[in-house]
């Protein structure tokens, strides 16, 4: 049984991490990785420097902290979405919304695009145990996708999912072109013609038999990215020894 006074710790000590973070997150947009220090934070946040060790070890752990923290609003949104119409499921849609919400979210937009002046060696975090079962759960939802036959089935999943990442990293970096040939495209556009690219170029027409069969499935596979970004976040608002 938790105690009123245990209770009221753990909510203080949740309120002063997400204020960290909070602060984490527009110096990183603000300054960059590199020039972002745990005394800047500290001092953004309005509270000493021992204060922030007191829920993160290191400044990669709580920049980390502040990405899955945005990562797990996202995966909240593709929940709902999904819930609502299952044809959110198929591999042009879900990738279509997940470029919408990525554009719309600076952190994520950096991570996917690999930007080295926001995130750093952030960018890296993919050799971790919580990047590789993220990995691991991206694979599942390719291989739901395949069982289904709702994608080509003349390729491997290797080469589907390299496919559908290049594809999508190039709407997330090819601004630049955009100059070069004197345009100007909407958020929503882009995402229109990623949509309709992927669609034409791995897609496989969808039954209704399918969509009712990959719908719980990836109702279970998103309610596990939520998990493992929930369970790393909460080390936040814990006690450290």
């Amino acid at each position: 049984m938790v105690t009123a006074a245990r209770a009221q710790d753990m909510n203080a000590r949740k309120l002063r991490a997400d204020r960290i973070m909070d602060s984490a997150a527009e110096l990183l947009l603000r300054w960059g990785y590199k020039r972002v220090t745990i005394d800047d934070v500290a001092a953004h946040a309005g509270i000493g420097k021992g204060t922030v060790y007191l829920h993160w070890r290191t400044r990669e752990e709580l920049f980390y902290a502040v990405i899955l923290r945005e990562q797990l609003g996202a995966i909240d949104e593709f929940l709902d979405a999904v819930q609502r119409d299952p044809r959110e499921c198929l591999l042009h849609r879900f990738v279509r919304m997940k470029y919408l919400s990525g554009m719309h979210r600076p952190l994520i937009r950096a991570v996917v695009a690999g930007d080295p002046e926001i995130i750093g060696k952030l960018g890296s975090e993919k050799s971790s145990d919580l990047g590789k079962l993220m990995g691991v759960i991206s694979s599942d939802y390719f291989e739901l996708l395949a069982v289904h036959g709702l994608v080509r089935s003349d390729i491997t999943l290797p080469e589907l999912m390299y496919g559908v990442g290049a594809a999508t990293l190039g709407f997330f970096t090819g601004d630049a072109l955009l100059a070069v040939f004197d345009m100007h495209l909407s958020v929503e556009r882009k995402a229109d013609m990623l949509e309709s690219a992927l669609e034409r170029t791995f897609s496989l027409p969808a039954t209704e038999e399918a969509l009712r069969a990959i719908t719980p499935a990836m109702i279970e596979i998103l309610q596990r990215s939520r998990q493992l970004c929930r369970e790393f976040i909460q080390r936040s608002y814990e006690a450290r020894p």
